[in-house]
């Protein structure tokens, strides 16, 4: 895939956040994981202005890796990460 550099180090740290949503057990009934990740917070890891931020959310939805359902004015988007299928059996194994 051809993503940007900021797209990529986004979804390292989604992978990581949803390693700790996994370990506390927020799992969706099919086996994919749902996490809470502010554009906020992604612009306080990046270190990146909240336009760049926003751009590296949107690239990674155009590729299909992430799917954001928006919940409301001031609440936080659910973040849904599309991972290949053999990354949920040993998901779901551990």
């Amino acid at each position: 895939m051809d993503l940007s550099n900021d797209a990529k180090v986004l979804y390292a740290l989604l992978l990581d956040r949803a390693g700790i949503s996994r370990r506390k057990g927020f799992i969706e009934a099919d086996g994919t994981v749902r996490l809470y990740f502010t554009v906020e917070d992604a612009k306080t890891k990046l270190r990146r202005s909240r336009q760049v931020t926003t751009r590296a959310f949107h690239e990674l939805e155009s590729c299909g890796l992430i799917v954001r359902r928006k919940q409301g004015l001031g609440r936080p988007a659910i973040i849904t990460l599309n991972l290949p299928v053999d990354e949920r059996r040993k998901a779901n194994d551990r």
